[in-house]
């Protein structure tokens, strides 16, 4: 469990350190990568990669931010899932949400996937469209600091000191 967790972090620091390096501005890396998680809270199972690489060139924001933040978080998608599920719950006013979503679901293909997102209905795709909207925004905020943040330390670290001028 040890080595999974440092195995972990260590593609985390991997793929921070590509996203800061990206030479774009910030505003645009940051737009990416609240594309890329937003995309990962919304019931597009199989197409959110290619989707998110489509819809970053169309809005002119940093397409290799979109699909790296889209990877990244391709672990976390059936606990979004899940929360979008309780969200909508709590949305709409269902009352408590179901003990166990998945019982009676065999994954055995698109088809099947498409079959489990219609059965959690209105719950489960109002919940997706908030935190989506929600975990996007405030995505880009946070990455939009931490970008302006990291190049302010990187630039002042770099400046040179004004050299005294040389007697004529």
């Amino acid at each position: 469990m040890h080595s999974f967790i440092a195995k972990y972090i260590r593609k985390l620091k991997d793929t921070c350190s590509k996203v800061m390096d990206l030479p774009d501005s910030p505003r645009k890396i940051a737009q990416g990568v609240a594309l890329g998680i937003a995309l990962d809270f919304l019931p597009l199972p199989f197409i959110s990669i290619p989707i998110s690489f489509i819809l970053a060139k169309l809005f002119r924001i940093n397409a290799v931010s979109a699909v790296l933040a889209v990877i990244f978080f391709k672990w976390a998608v059936p606990v979004f899932f899940y929360f979008d599920f309780l969200v909508g719950k709590m949305l709409i006013g269902e009352g408590s949400p179901v003990k166990n979503v998945m019982e009676g679901i065999s994954f055995t293909g698109p088809g099947a996937w498409m079959a489990w997102i219609k059965s959690l209905s209105y719950p489960f795709l109002i919940g997706s469209v908030v935190n989506s909207i929600i975990v996007g925004v405030s995505s880009y905020f946070l990455v939009k600091a931490l970008l302006d943040y990291y190049r302010r330390k990187k630039k002042s670290h770099f400046i040179k000191l004004p050299q005294p001028e040389k007697a004529r």
